[in-house]
Protein backbone atom coordinates (compact mmCIF):
# COMPACT_ATOMS: atom_id res chain seq x y z
CA UNK A 1 0.00 0.00 0.00
CA UNK A 2 2.87 2.35 0.84
CA UNK A 3 4.44 2.33 -2.68
CA UNK A 4 1.07 3.34 -4.18
CA UNK A 5 0.73 6.10 -1.61
CA UNK A 6 4.19 7.44 -2.47
CA UNK A 7 3.53 7.20 -6.20
CA UNK A 8 0.33 9.24 -5.98
CA UNK A 9 1.97 11.81 -3.72
CA UNK A 10 4.89 12.19 -6.11
CA UNK A 11 2.57 12.30 -9.12
CA UNK A 12 0.45 15.02 -7.53
CA UNK A 13 3.51 17.14 -6.77
CA UNK A 14 4.94 16.73 -10.28
CA UNK A 15 1.57 17.60 -11.83
CA UNK A 16 1.46 20.85 -9.86
CA UNK A 17 5.02 21.71 -10.87
CA UNK A 18 4.32 20.77 -14.49
CA UNK A 19 1.32 23.11 -14.63
CA UNK A 20 3.35 25.98 -13.22
CA UNK A 21 6.24 25.40 -15.62
CA UNK A 22 3.94 25.13 -18.64
CA UNK A 23 2.38 28.46 -17.77
CA UNK A 24 5.72 30.21 -17.18
CA UNK A 25 6.91 28.77 -20.49
CA UNK A 26 3.95 30.37 -22.21
CA UNK A 27 4.63 33.71 -20.48
CA UNK A 28 8.01 33.79 -22.20
CA UNK A 29 6.32 33.18 -25.56
CA UNK A 30 3.43 35.57 -24.96
CA UNK A 31 5.14 38.93 -25.75
CA UNK A 32 6.73 37.61 -28.95
CA UNK A 33 5.15 38.89 -32.17
CA UNK A 34 4.50 36.54 -35.08
CA UNK A 35 7.68 35.61 -36.98
CA UNK A 36 8.27 38.04 -39.87
CA UNK A 37 8.36 36.83 -43.46
CA UNK A 38 11.30 38.94 -44.58
CA UNK A 39 14.62 37.06 -44.39
CA UNK A 40 16.58 39.97 -42.92
CA UNK A 41 13.88 40.85 -40.38
CA UNK A 42 13.52 37.18 -39.41
CA UNK A 43 17.18 36.92 -38.41
CA UNK A 44 16.83 40.12 -36.38
CA UNK A 45 13.66 38.73 -34.78
CA UNK A 46 15.48 35.57 -33.72
CA UNK A 47 18.33 37.56 -32.19
CA UNK A 48 15.95 39.91 -30.38
CA UNK A 49 13.88 37.10 -28.85
CA UNK A 50 16.70 34.60 -28.29
CA UNK A 51 16.44 34.77 -24.49
CA UNK A 52 12.67 34.20 -24.49
CA UNK A 53 12.99 31.30 -26.90
CA UNK A 54 15.77 29.66 -24.90
CA UNK A 55 13.90 29.99 -21.59
CA UNK A 56 10.68 28.67 -23.13
CA UNK A 57 12.65 25.75 -24.54
CA UNK A 58 14.16 24.80 -21.17
CA UNK A 59 10.85 25.14 -19.33
CA UNK A 60 9.01 23.03 -21.90
CA UNK A 61 11.59 20.28 -21.43
CA UNK A 62 11.20 20.03 -17.65
CA UNK A 63 7.43 20.56 -17.66
CA UNK A 64 7.10 17.65 -20.10
CA UNK A 65 9.34 15.30 -18.10
CA UNK A 66 7.24 15.99 -15.01
CA UNK A 67 4.22 14.65 -16.88
CA UNK A 68 5.66 11.12 -16.79
CA UNK A 69 5.11 10.36 -13.06
CA UNK A 70 1.95 12.47 -13.10
CA UNK A 71 0.41 10.35 -15.85
CA UNK A 72 1.37 7.12 -14.08
CA UNK A 73 -0.15 8.31 -10.79
CA UNK A 74 -3.32 9.50 -12.50
CA UNK A 75 -3.64 6.13 -14.21
CA UNK A 76 -3.32 4.29 -10.87
CA UNK A 77 -6.13 6.39 -9.40
CA UNK A 78 -8.55 6.24 -12.33
CA UNK A 79 -8.04 2.73 -13.70
CA UNK A 80 -10.22 1.30 -10.93
CA UNK A 81 -13.13 3.47 -12.10
CA UNK A 82 -13.08 2.93 -15.88
CA UNK A 83 -10.18 0.99 -17.38
CA UNK A 84 -10.87 1.70 -21.06
CA UNK A 85 -11.35 5.47 -20.77
CA UNK A 86 -8.40 5.73 -18.39
CA UNK A 87 -6.12 3.86 -20.79
CA UNK A 88 -7.26 6.05 -23.67
CA UNK A 89 -6.94 9.35 -21.77
CA UNK A 90 -3.60 8.54 -20.16
CA UNK A 91 -2.39 7.10 -23.46
CA UNK A 92 -3.09 10.42 -25.16
CA UNK A 93 -1.22 12.22 -22.38
CA UNK A 94 1.69 9.83 -22.89
CA UNK A 95 1.71 10.61 -26.63
CA UNK A 96 2.23 14.29 -25.81
CA UNK A 97 5.49 13.57 -23.98
CA UNK A 98 7.67 12.44 -26.95
CA UNK A 99 6.05 15.04 -29.21
CA UNK A 100 6.94 17.80 -26.75
CA UNK A 101 10.50 16.51 -26.42
CA UNK A 102 10.82 16.67 -30.21
CA UNK A 103 9.47 20.24 -30.11
CA UNK A 104 12.10 21.07 -27.47
CA UNK A 105 14.80 19.93 -29.90
CA UNK A 106 13.21 21.88 -32.76
CA UNK A 107 12.82 25.07 -30.72
CA UNK A 108 16.35 24.71 -29.37
CA UNK A 109 17.73 24.68 -32.91
CA UNK A 110 16.60 28.29 -33.24
CA UNK A 111 18.69 29.52 -30.32
CA UNK A 112 21.47 27.05 -29.54
CA UNK A 113 24.51 26.69 -31.84
CA UNK A 114 25.33 23.23 -33.17
CA UNK A 115 29.00 23.11 -34.21
CA UNK A 116 28.56 26.72 -35.38
CA UNK A 117 26.37 25.52 -38.26
CA UNK A 118 24.47 28.49 -39.67
CA UNK A 119 20.99 27.94 -41.03
CA UNK A 120 19.51 29.81 -43.96
CA UNK A 121 16.39 31.96 -43.44
CA UNK A 122 14.36 29.37 -45.37
CA UNK A 123 15.45 26.63 -42.95
CA UNK A 124 14.62 28.87 -40.00
CA UNK A 125 11.13 29.35 -41.46
CA UNK A 126 10.74 25.60 -41.79
CA UNK A 127 11.85 25.03 -38.19
CA UNK A 128 9.46 27.69 -36.89
CA UNK A 129 6.54 26.34 -38.91
CA UNK A 130 7.18 22.79 -37.64
CA UNK A 131 7.29 24.04 -34.05
CA UNK A 132 4.02 25.94 -34.24
CA UNK A 133 2.40 23.10 -36.17
CA UNK A 134 3.52 20.72 -33.45
CA UNK A 135 2.09 22.93 -30.71
CA UNK A 136 -1.21 22.99 -32.60
CA UNK A 137 -1.28 19.18 -32.65
CA UNK A 138 -0.36 18.93 -28.96
CA UNK A 139 -3.20 21.29 -28.00
CA UNK A 140 -5.73 19.14 -29.86
CA UNK A 141 -4.42 15.90 -28.32
CA UNK A 142 -4.42 17.52 -24.87
CA UNK A 143 -8.01 18.64 -25.38
CA UNK A 144 -9.12 15.09 -26.19
CA UNK A 145 -7.14 13.61 -23.29
CA UNK A 146 -8.58 16.11 -20.82
CA UNK A 147 -12.19 15.54 -21.83
CA UNK A 148 -11.85 11.74 -21.82
CA UNK A 149 -10.11 11.71 -18.44
CA UNK A 150 -12.73 14.00 -16.94
CA UNK A 151 -15.42 11.48 -17.84
CA UNK A 152 -13.62 9.18 -15.40
CA UNK A 153 -12.53 11.82 -12.88
CA UNK A 154 -16.13 12.84 -12.15
CA UNK A 155 -16.79 9.29 -10.88
CA UNK A 156 -13.51 9.01 -8.99
CA UNK A 157 -12.23 10.17 -5.61
CA UNK A 158 -10.80 13.26 -7.33
CA UNK A 159 -14.34 14.57 -7.50
CA UNK A 160 -16.76 16.36 -9.79
CA UNK A 161 -15.23 19.87 -9.34
CA UNK A 162 -11.97 18.67 -10.94
CA UNK A 163 -13.95 17.01 -13.73
CA UNK A 164 -16.17 19.99 -14.52
CA UNK A 165 -13.18 22.32 -14.45
CA UNK A 166 -11.42 19.88 -16.79
CA UNK A 167 -14.31 19.84 -19.26
CA UNK A 168 -14.03 23.63 -19.57
CA UNK A 169 -10.25 23.36 -19.93
CA UNK A 170 -10.60 20.71 -22.65
CA UNK A 171 -12.84 23.01 -24.68
CA UNK A 172 -10.47 25.95 -24.13
CA UNK A 173 -7.51 23.80 -25.20
CA UNK A 174 -9.28 23.05 -28.46
CA UNK A 175 -10.07 26.73 -29.00
CA UNK A 176 -6.51 27.73 -28.12
CA UNK A 177 -5.17 25.34 -30.74
CA UNK A 178 -6.17 27.90 -33.38
CA UNK A 179 -4.36 31.11 -32.34
CA UNK A 180 -4.55 32.56 -35.84
CA UNK A 181 -8.35 32.53 -35.49
CA UNK A 182 -9.05 33.32 -31.82
CA UNK A 183 -6.17 35.72 -31.13
CA UNK A 184 -3.59 36.08 -28.38
CA UNK A 185 -6.00 36.96 -25.56
CA UNK A 186 -8.05 33.78 -25.99
CA UNK A 187 -4.93 31.65 -26.22
CA UNK A 188 -3.69 33.22 -22.97
CA UNK A 189 -6.98 32.28 -21.28
CA UNK A 190 -6.70 28.69 -22.51
CA UNK A 191 -3.08 28.42 -21.31
CA UNK A 192 -3.95 29.87 -17.91
CA UNK A 193 -6.90 27.50 -17.49
CA UNK A 194 -4.81 24.51 -18.59
CA UNK A 195 -2.05 25.31 -16.08
CA UNK A 196 -4.57 26.02 -13.30
CA UNK A 197 -6.30 22.69 -13.92
CA UNK A 198 -3.01 20.80 -13.63
CA UNK A 199 -2.31 22.54 -10.32
CA UNK A 200 -5.86 21.95 -9.05
CA UNK A 201 -5.84 18.30 -10.11
CA UNK A 202 -2.45 17.79 -8.47
CA UNK A 203 -3.78 19.26 -5.24
CA UNK A 204 -6.80 16.96 -5.40
CA UNK A 205 -4.46 13.99 -5.84
CA UNK A 206 -2.50 15.04 -2.76
CA UNK A 207 -5.65 15.66 -0.74
CA UNK A 208 -7.29 12.34 -1.65
CA UNK A 209 -4.30 10.01 -1.38
CA UNK A 210 -5.77 7.79 1.32
CA UNK A 211 -9.02 7.33 -0.61
CA UNK A 212 -7.15 6.80 -3.85
CA UNK A 213 -5.10 3.88 -2.52
CA UNK A 214 -7.98 2.44 -0.56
Amino acid sequence: MEPKYGLIKFGGITLILSGILFFVQYLFMLPMPSPPLSDVVLVTWLQEWRFNLSMADELLFFATLLLIPSTVALYRILVKVDKIKTMLGCGLLAVIIPVNILLVIILGRLVYPVFNIELSPDIYKLVISIYYGGMHSVAIILSMATIILCLVIRKSVLGKPAAYFGFVVGILDLIGAYPWIVGTAMVFVSQLAFAAWFVFLGMRMLGRMEEAVG
